[in-house]
């Protein structure tokens, strides 16, 4: 029983040693002088499996809440984003609020997802998510932009649209990501969804055929009978297998048909 004990407890200590070594001595001295960045350091390297760390994030998860609670806001909204991810939105909510009060960007797009969506048993508000979309667009949230474009140009209830303010926040979006950046192809589709929003509609077509055509690997005519009959087949095609192409396809079609796009926000369930 002794020699069951003593292995037992040298595999403890090679454990807790092997778990000192691979994180800089300097760096735990540094944290335990109450450095949160060095804290959250150590989380980063944790979640990126980076330092010659590997990657766990459980342990990252534990080093970003150390670092949050020590009052880094950076710590503050990834401890957010994780327990978000987990589904964890009240949490998840408690540390975004407090990264926000810190200035952090992108906690305010976070927290506009809250009303949007109707996290957290909250109601669904557009207002006080385009509020909250506003504050995050000051700070050069990209995504906020477009989500806000998106949703101003989209939305079936007419009182949380307006199509002008969603081509000026898309041409602010355009701004910011300049000439040399690439605007992402779900960006794109937003561009797609004002136009159409604003009546544009062959600019609409134009734009949403660039996106279906080279994300989704298609070649269309000049001919718009026969794209038709390609999209319809193509619809067929995308439904089980591409859900961005099938959704891309069907606003295309919603255009060719003279019509706006309509969709009221809804989460994720991955």
């Amino acid at each position: 029983m002794g020699k069951i004990t003593i292995l037992f407890t040298l595999l403890f200590t090679a454990q807790l040693y092997a778990e000192e070594v691979v994180i800089p001595p300097s760096l735990l001295e540094q944290v335990e002088s109450g450095h949160a960045e060095s804290a959250f350091f150590i989380a980063s390297a944790f979640a990126g499996g980076t330092m010659g760390i590997e990657k766990n994030l459980d342990k990252a998860k534990e080093w970003f809440l150390k670092s949050a609670e020590m009052g880094y806001v950076h710590g503050m909204y990834e401890i957010g984003r994780l327990l978000y991810n987990e589904k964890n939105y009240d949490h998840a909510k408690k540390w975004f609020n407090k990264a926000a009060e810190g200035g952090h960007a992108d906690s305010f797009y976070r927290l506009s997802l809250y009303p949007i969506y109707g996290l957290n048993d909250e109601p669904q508000d557009c207002h006080k998510g385009y509020e909250l979309l506003d504050q995050a667009i000051k700070r050069d949230v990209k995504v906020a932009f477009n989500d806000y474009a998106w949703m101003l140009a989209t939305m079936p209830d007419k009182a949380c649209r307006n199509g002008q303010k969603a081509w000026r926040i898309f041409a602010e979006l355009q701004e910011l990501y300049g000439r040399l950046e690439p605007i992402p192809w779900a960006y794109i589709d937003t561009k797609a969804a004002v136009f159409a929003e604003i009546s544009e509609f062959n600019e609409a077509i134009e734009v949403q055929s660039w996106v279906v055509e080279d994300f989704c690997d298609v070649d269309f005519s000049q001919d718009q009978q026969s794209n038709e009959q390609v999209i319809e087949k193509l619809m067929q095609e995308f439904k089980q297998q591409d859900e961005f192409c099938y959704g891309a396809v069907r606003r295309l079609q919603t255009y060719m048909n003279r019509e706006p796009w309509r969709e009221s926000p809804e989460i994720s369930n991955d």
